[in-house]
């Protein structure tokens, strides 16, 4: 981002789903792409990290796990996802109809650009913002309000367990895979007990590899309630039990607490694949791992397994390390977020922050949020 501005009113970091629809939005209500906002995207070509996705996930299989949404106003450029053929894969296409979007709605997004840190300017309500430059310099600008739409898919997050650094087989975190096709026919542990998870055991099972599941409680499977004759006042529906779940953990965000598991809140959705895959003992998981050995997995209930090769389904970590100088976090916790903004500093809001959230909610609160922060600049 060679000095191309040198200050806005909004700085919004990240160009995935939530990022496209902000800037979507703050278009609509009349601001304009680097006179008064602009989009920073470490990636160097739309399309964010579905350029990544797995050679298995198809556009009708994105769909039905609700990780792929339209964006608001895509139909209406005749990119409707309803036109793209089913077994179309995701990576194939996302990245080029995100491309057109962006051109047609002149969102001007900066890729390829780096956020660094984020300081506050004495003196002045501005936060200093450092980034790269394609010419790997660094550049500055000041911004009145940032919002962080950052993905926890760009930083995987891989726990440590005993005897790690003495096994002797493959080690990757699903993340940083676009094909498991290398794992065919191999003795294969999968860690996790999330969705990943879940997609990762049922594609190496079609590849023929052996697999074994550790998770650290049992899964979270969303069977349908049963409602017997007389219905009881605690039977809830799953959109209920959702709900109750997420506004927990928006209860603990607002306190800064250490959030759960995405899976914890959203659960694993009884899809008839799901349950072919339970019935075959597929996702039966062996329970928590204890540690690792040069060529096997001991659980915690004594039990072995030889295992060639261990695949990390553990989820990523919030990318904010760029707004530690702002100092958001309290000692040991996380950032105190009400709303969609820190408790902390008002100047700054996040996107899709904490676990629970599916991609169509991300996009409404990307919404919501475009118009508070117009709110706040002229409030």
């Amino acid at each position: 981002m060679t000095a191309v501005v040198d200050r806005v009113d909004i700085a919004v970091i990240g160009a995935g789903a939530p990022g496209l629809t902000m800037a979507y939005s703050l278009r609509a209500l009349g601001l304009q792409p680097l006179r008064d906002f602009v989009v920073l995207d470490e990636r160097p070509a739309p399309g964010a990290n579905w350029h990544r996705a797995w050679d298995f996930l198809t556009v009708d299989r994105g769909r039905r796990a609700g990780e792929l949404v339209e964006l608001p106003g895509q139909a209406e450029l005749g990119l409707g996802i309803d036109r793209i053929a089913p077994d179309a894969l995701a990576r194939d296409v996302v990245p080029e109809m995100w491309r057109k979007y962006e051109y047609a709605y002149g969102l001007q997004v900066a890729h390829g650009i780096r956020a660094l840190r984020v300081e506050p300017v004495r003196r002045r309500d501005d936060l200093r913002i450092t980034t790269t430059r394609p010419d790997g310099g660094t550049a500055q600008f000041a911004a009145r309000l940032l919002v962080s739409a950052v993905s926890t898919w760009s930083h995987p997050f891989v726990p440590w367990y005993p005897g790690a650094d003495r096994f002797a087989g493959v080690q990757d975190h699903v993340y940083r895979r676009d094909s498991f096709a290398a794992f065919a026919g191999m003795r294969v542990l999968v860690v996790g007990g999330g969705r990943s998870a879940v997609a990762v055991l049922l594609e190496l099972e079609r590849l023929g590899a052996r697999t074994a599941w550790s998770t650290l409680r049992e899964p979270d499977f969303l069977d349908r309630p049963t409602f017997g004759l007389v219905r009881r006042r605690s039977a809830l529906t799953l959109a209920e039990i959702g709900l109750e779940r997420r506004s927990r953990v928006a209860r603990m965000a607002a306190r800064g607490r250490w959030l759960p598991s995405d899976v914890s809140v959203r659960g694993i959705p009884q899809t008839l694949e799901v349950f072919e895959g339970r019935r075959r003992g597929t996702l039966a998981s062996r329970g928590p791992l204890e540690r690792l050995e040069p060529d096997a997995a001991v659980f915690a209930d004594g039990s072995r397994a030889p295992i060639d090769a261990v695949l990390w389904a553990t989820g990523g970590r919030e990318s904010t390390r760029y707004l530690a100088p702002l100092g958001l976090r309290d000692a040991g916790g996380t950032p105190k977020v009400r709303s969609g903004w820190s408790r902390r500093d008002e100047r700054v809001g996040f996107l899709g922050y904490g676990p629970g959230m599916d991609a169509t909610e991300a996009l409404e609160g990307a919404v919501d949020l475009a118009e508070d922060a117009i709110d706040r600049l002229v409030g």
